[in-house]
């Protein structure tokens, strides 16, 4: 797949010090904070982030992310990907076209989505990492997905496809901290997923195997951190670490049943 790059606005100096000709300058970003609906947003959007890279799953990258005059305060800041030289279609837009169903699609898929049409053609393009999002997603506890997506639909062959915004997840799947990690626990959540009965199985089994057998320290050093990161503190932390530990030993079931 074509590396994925990032938007730069300004380059704004030259670093005086760089013996390589490096130069300053600020990216386009998306900055995301905890709030009354999601209280561990920054949090849930970094874990998934670090998770992600891991297993090769296709996501734009983000970072935490401070500003001086909020110094206590971090956030997540979410990079934009740079589009002026694709063609990206843009799942994340409402889709006001009203269009008809296509004939003869998988039977339990969701119909009534937005751009239903797109997203058949795109797991057609994009089998693999289709499969992989989903079996991620699953994992993570992302009902979330729906139109949380861009990619390239008409070149004909694959181009660049990446998923965003993974701020509804783990911990922050309901608007407490609590009250995510009992909707974890549940074997049945999520309770569906935009790509589902358009799953490909051999490459949806590969990624299963990928997280059945991530190791432990990988998933720690992902999930726990020594200090408080946003309203998440470890304890809260290190209980999402076990949460996730248990979810891999269903995920082969979840999948079965969207297959």
């Amino acid at each position: 797949m074509p590396v994925l790059t990032y938007k730069i606005l300004e380059k704004t100096k030259f670093n005086e010090i760089s013996t390589t000709g490096a130069e300053e300058g600020v990216l386009s970003i998306l900055i995301k904070t905890d709030n009354e609906n999601y209280k561990a947003q920054v949090y849930s959007e970094l874990v998934a982030n670090r998770l992600a890279m891991f297993l090769g799953i296709p996501v734009a990258l983000g970072v935490p992310a401070k500003h001086s005059e909020t110094k206590d305060r971090l956030s997540f800041a979410s990079l934009i990907a740079f589009e002026d030289d694709r063609e990206i279609y843009d799942f994340t837009h409402m889709d006001h076209r009203s269009l008809e169903p296509p004939r003869h699609v998988p039977k339990g898929i969701l119909q009534e989505m937005d751009h239903l049409r797109e997203v058949i053609k795109l797991t057609k393009l994009y089998p693999l990492e289709t499969a992989f999002l989903t079996v991620f997603d699953y994992w993570v506890g992302n009902e979330d997905r729906s139109y949380n997506f861009k990619a390239e639909l008409s070149k004909g062959n694959r181009g660049i496809i990446f998923a965003l915004d993974h701020g509804s997840s783990l911990l922050a799947c309901k608007s407490t901290i609590d009250q995510s990690l009992e909707q974890l626990e549940q074997p049945s959540y999520p309770r569906f997923h935009p790509f589902q009965k358009m799953v490909n199985p051999l490459y949806a089994g590969e990624m299963i195997e990928r997280i059945i057998n991530m190791p432990d320290w990988a998933i720690e050093s992902a999930t726990i951190f020594d200090e408080a990161i946003g309203n998440v503190i470890p304890m809260d932390q290190i209980a999402l670490f076990e949460v996730l530990r248990v979810r891999k030993k269903y995920l082969r079931q979840q999948i079965q049943n969207i297959i």
